[in-house]
């Protein structure tokens, strides 16, 4: 008797937390722009830090460039001010335009007027910095999109010049410590140093992503950027935000 009377209960529990699912869902349709909107900001909230720089590496075969930029918007929303988008072949340095496309079909999907007022900038020539005369926009987004020729390669273009700078007589070999690297290094990017990096595919390395850059940098991974929800996005920020870095102590 009792065992009914509690299987009954479970029953109904179970048939209002669908019909809850079900309500939520068709706001969502009915309602796609505004409930999102209040989604991200009730997210922003939540989180414990978010990262000023996010990397994401995409080591699969395929791009989705609407998922891609679903993740920049998102982050956008939360407070990242900096990205590097790297795949190992380039593919995605050889389509900005179609990034930005996407990104801007992305903002006007997922943001409010006041989050879509910043200024979205691809450089896909980390040649070109980001800030034009020694002036940086506050409300600019920089993205740099990143293949293997700016990862290891660009340390080996940096410790050539360095050394072609002591035989000039620029600079003396004393001089050349990991602090002056690394302020050279960021005097040539313009981007800090990445706080996170999310690794998209299989696969347990960073396939040459900015090695000099990621000493102290936060690596987390999912299986794909593919159809990725912005609740799954957030998680992967929570655990960013929960985690202690203890930088060696």
């Amino acid at each position: 008797m009792f065992e009914d009377k509690l299987l009954r209960v479970l029953h109904l529990f179970i048939a209002l937390g669908d019909l809850i699912r079900h309500w939520v869902c068709s706001i969502s349709v009915r309602f796609p722009y505004q409930w999102k909107n209040l989604q991200l900001k009730s997210d922003s909230r939540d989180l414990p830090k978010v990262p000023t720089h996010l990397g994401v590496i995409i080591c699969e075969e395929d791009f989705s460039f609407p998922d891609i930029a679903n993740i920049i918007v998102w982050s956008i929303a939360f407070g990242v001010s900096y990205f590097s988008i790297y795949d190992f072949n380039g593919y995605l340095k050889r389509k900005p335009k179609e990034l930005k496309e996407e990104i801007d079909h992305a903002q006007r999907k997922h943001l409010d007027e006041e989050h879509r007022k910043c200024t979205i900038v691809i450089h896909s020539d980390t040649r070109h910095p980001p800030h034009v005369n020694g002036y940086y926009d506050t409300n600019q987004i920089d993205i740099q999109l990143l293949s293997n020729t700016d990862g290891r390669q660009g340390l080996v273009d940096t410790t050539r010049l360095l050394c072609q700078q002591v035989a000039s007589k620029e600079r003396r070999v004393e001089d050349i410590t990991p602090s002056a690297v690394d302020e050279f290094i960021k005097e040539k990017s313009h981007f800090p140093d990445p706080e996170l990096i999310i690794r998209f595919g299989e696969g347990a390395c960073v396939f040459g992503f900015l090695p000099w850059q990621i000493r102290l940098t936060e690596i987390l991974s999912a299986a794909s950027h593919h159809s990725i929800g912005c609740q799954s996005f957030t998680d992967l920020l929570h655990t960013y935000g929960e985690t202690k870095q203890r930088f060696g102590r």
